[in-house]
């Protein structure tokens, strides 16, 4: 069991031998939430005091449903339990208007989230691709390394490309906080900043370093070259539609198309992307999808990272809402393609309200497809029969 303050990139390859992960701090959302959630391991969060409280070599047992932590060995259910749960006879696959998608974070996942039957990859994040190898992407180009930097981008992309083709893979561009890039070699000089969170990740950074930002754009015009057509681009962390303008002048510097040779999106995580996405839609876009992660952070002022203030975090505050359901309605307009990709594709009520207010798109963590995927039949089934019986009156 690894029993860290907090996880980072760099530390993936010994996540990978864990059978759990116990951290001083983070939230629902944080680094070792997400990671752990895809390697399908037990993980507990913000306990405060694990590192000081526990000894290397201790034997506990963990209890991840529960956040509870147990002194010494607990025995594991009977099995005569598990033979039972094997039994259950399989469900028949059900078919949804509404798409079911799936969160990938790691490529070496990607197999495992295709077999749940996802309809595509509505989030494939960069960061564990670009830093697990513990060098600063921006020491790669540095040292004229950009094609070594570049072929990485292309072969851990192509596995999850591959793993869905034909379906869609929603490709997001570098989001990384200082704080992450630290570890990395190379990462020596990064800014100190008092809340990360909020300082210089996303677009913004790769608009100052755009050298980072044509590497993954050469890497997915490769891709794409290769007869890769299901990719498409999410830029990050917008809030002005300059950002997203800059990022489309630089794919066409690379001779990567937007539109036309790849769909471009954005991930709405800002409330200035929410109340002014009129504006990011005249750039043009081809779809839009919630960040719920940060967006409820930067709506309510609260640091998802920070237990101190967890209990307060919550996806479906009705300010967060509203700006998720005023997005849907104005893209439903223009004809934009709508879906979510944080934390709250995963709650059920969520995505029941999602449904109803139209989102063309849900995309879960790997362990919770399924139980979406019956939640978005269920409400889609609600709203026929709704409809049917309006017609009989």
């Amino acid at each position: 069991i690894l029993v860290t303050v907090m996880t980072t990139p760099d530390m993936v390859p010994a996540m990978r031998r864990a059978s759990g992960i116990l951290t001083d701090e983070g939230g629902v959302t944080c680094h070792a939430s997400i990671v752990s959630r895809e390697l399908g391991i037990p993980c507990i969060v913000g306990t405060g005091d694990a590192t000081r409280k526990l000894k290397d070599n201790q034997v506990i047992t963990m209890d991840g449903a529960k956040g509870i932590v147990y002194e010494g060995e607990i025995a594991a259910p009977k099995e005569e339990e598990e033979k039972l749960i094997r039994e259950i006879p399989p469900e028949a696959p059900l078919l949804t208007v509404t798409e079911v998608k799936v969160n990938v974070s790691m490529p070496e996942a990607a197999k495992k989230a295709a077999a749940t039957g996802a309809d595509g990859v509505g989030l494939l994040r960069t960061e564990h691709m670009m830093l697990t190898p513990g060098v600063h992407p921006k020491k790669f180009i540095k040292d004229g390394r950009e094609e070594e930097l570049v072929k990485i981008l292309v072969e851990n992309i192509m596995k999850v490309a591959d793993a869905f083709y034909p379906k869609p893979v929603w490709y997001r561009t570098l989001d990384a906080p200082t704080d992450e890039f630290k570890t990395l070699e190379g990462g020596e000089d990064e800014p100190y900043e008092h809340n990360p969170m909020l300082g210089w990740r996303g677009i913004r950074r790769e608009l100052d370093e755009p050298e980072i930002l044509k590497a993954e754009f050469k890497a997915i015009k490769r891709l794409r070259e290769k007869g890769y057509t299901n990719i498409g681009i999410m830029i990050p962390l917008v809030q002005h539609p300059d950002e997203l303008r800059k990022a489309k002048e630089i794919a066409e510097e690379v001779g990567l198309k937007p539109h036309r040779d790849v769909e471009f999106g954005i991930m709405v995580e800002t409330p200035a992307a929410a109340l002014i996405i009129e504006d990011f839609i005249d750039v043009g876009v081809d779809f839009v999808s919630f960040g719920t992660n940060d967006l409820t952070q930067y709506t309510l002022a609260i640091d998802r990272n920070n237990e101190l203030v967890a209990d307060l975090y919550t996806e479906g505050h009705p300010a967060v809402m509203k700006l998720i359901e005023r997005v849907i309605r104005k893209c439903k307009e223009a004809g934009v393609k709508t879906s979510i990709c944080g934390q709250a594709g995963s709650i059920p009520w969520i995505v029941e309200r999602l449904v109803e207010l139209g989102i063309d798109s849900v995309s879960a963590n790997t362990d919770a497809v399924e139980e979406v995927r019956r939640t978005v039949a269920r409400i889609e089934q609600k709203i026929m029969l709704k409809a049917a019986r309006k017609l009989i009156e």
